[in-house]
C-alpha cells in the first residue's frame, strides 16, 4: 500500500544532545572521528530543525556544508529536506526537515523465543522514544534528500475518490508477565502473552472502548474492518464476546470467540456502516464468559479500525493518507478545502 503523509505546519522544537560514536561491528553507519547529535522522537510527524536549533545544540553550522548533512535512524540513512543547501552554506534562514516516527516494538522481537510469540509491535516494552542521529559526511558524499515532485495530470489519471483511514487504540495500562509455571516460574526470555496490554477482565465482566474522530466517511466503498488483539491471562480456555455500535445503548454482537492459555488471539471482522451510527465514534465492548473460578481471563491489547474516507481537508493539521495500489503506480488526488500551507510527504 502507498502511504502519503501531510503536515500543514511544524509543531516540534528539538533539543539535540551531542554524542560521539565509533565504528563497531554491525554499525558501519558510524564513522570514527565524526560527531553525532542525538534527536529524541516520541511522536510521528514532520520535524524542523532551524539554524538556531542546531547552533544552540552545539552543532558548528557555520562551518558545515549543508549538502553533506545526514540523519540516521536504526542504522539507516533517512531522506531529508535541507532548505537553501545549493550554495553550500548553512545560512541563518536555512533549515532541515525530516519525517520522524516514535519508538515501537520492532526491536523487541528478538527478546521473544521464538520471535513469533511477540503479541504485536505497536508499542515498545521500555520506551516510546527513539533516536535519530544527525551528522555530516567528511568524505564529501552528499546525504540522501527528499525529492520535490510537481507534475500536471496530462494523462488524465482518474482521481481517487477515497483512501483508507486507520484508527488504532493501543492499550498499555497493565503489564502481563505471560506464561508462567505455578504463577511463579518464568523463563529469562520473553514468552507467550508477555508485554504491555489493557485492563484484565474477570469472568462475567465487560469493558467498553471508544474509537472517536471517525470523520468524512465514504460509505459507498467497502464496509469498515475491525481488528482486535486479545491476550490470555490464565492457562485455561477463554471465551470473549464482542459487541459494536455507535453508543453503549445501541450495541450488537459480532459473536463469541474462544481461545486458550496465554495465546495472543486476533479477531478480524467486517462491521456495518450503521455501527458508526452517522456519528463520529465506534464503541467496542469486550465481555468475558463466566467459567468456574474468578481468575483473570484475558485483556485487550489493541483495537484497530480501517474505513474508507474522502479527501475533505478542511481543518487538517497533520494526517496520514493510505492509498490503494494502482496499476500505474501513480495516483491523482484532489484535496477539498485544503489550507494554503498544505504540503504532502510521500
Amino acid at each position: 500500500m502507498q502511504k502519503v503523509g501531510v503536515s500543514c505546519k511544524f509543531l516540534f522544537f528539538l533539543l539535540l544532545i551531542p554524542s560521539i560514536g565509533y565504528a563497531q561491528y554491525a554499525n558501519d553507519w558510524i564513522k570514527q572521528g565524526q560527531s553525532y547529535y542525538r534527536i529524541p522522537v516520541a511522536r510521528q510527524g514532520i520535524y524542523k530543525l532551524t539554524y538556531d536549533d542546531l547552533q544552540s545544540a552545539g552543532v558548528p553550522v557555520a562551518a558545515i556544508d549543508p549538502r553533506l548533512i545526514q540523519i540516521f535512524h536504526r542504522g539507516k540513512e533517512q531522506s531529508i529536506y535541507v532548505q537553501g543547501q545549493a550554495d553550500a552554506v548553512f545560512n541563518t534562514s536555512d533549515y532541515i526537515e525530516f519525517f520522524g516516527q516514535p519508538n515501537d516494538g520492532t526491536l523487541d522481537k528478538g527478546l521473544y523465543k521464538p520471535s513469533s510469540l511477540q503479541p504485536h509491535n505497536y508499542y515498545n516494552l521500555y520506551s516510546d522514544s527513539t533516536a535519530y542521529f544527525l551528522t555530516w559526511n567528511f568524505a564529501v558524499t552528499p546525504g540522501k534528500r527528499v525529492e520535490v515532485f510537481d507534475e500536471v495530470n496530462v494523462t488524465n489519471i482518474p482521481k481517487d475518490e477515497f483512501h483508507t483511514d486507520e484508527k488504532l487504540l493501543v492499550n498499555k495500562s497493565e503489564y502481563s508477565p505471560g506464561r508462567t509455571s505455578n504463577d511463579v516460574i518464568q523463563y529469562t526470555h520473553f514468552d507467550q502473552g508477555e508485554g504491555w496490554t489493557g485492563a484484565r477482565l474477570q469472568p462475567g465482566q465487560s469493558l467498553d472502548y471508544t474509537i472517536d474522530q471517525i470523520t468524512n466517511t465514504f460509505t459507498t466503498a467497502a464496509v469498515p474492518q475491525l481488528e482486535i488483539l486479545l491476550v490470555g491471562l490464565d492457562d485455561s480456555e477463554h471465551t470473549a464476546t464482542v459487541f459494536v455500535g455507535p453508543n453503549t445503548s445501541s450495541l450488537r454482537s459480532l459473536g463469541a470467540y474462544t481461545f486458550s492459555g496465554f495465546e495472543a488471539y486476533k479477531i478480524t471482522s467486517p462491521i456495518n456502516w450503521n455501527d458508526l451510527g452517522g456519528g463520529e465514534q465506534l464503541v467496542v465492548r469486550l465481555s468475558a464468559s463466566a467459567p468456574a473460578g474468578n481468575r483473570p481471563q484475558f485483556s485487550t491489547s489493541y483495537i484497530k479500525l480501517n474505513y474508507s474516507q474522502n479527501f475533505q481537508s478542511a481543518g487538517i493539521n497533520e494526517k496520514v493518507f493510505t492509498l490503494s495500489p494502482v496499476a500505474l503506480g501513480k495516483s491523482y488526488l484532489e484535496f477539498e478545502n485544503a489550507p494554503a500551507t498544505f504540503r504532502l510527504w510521500d
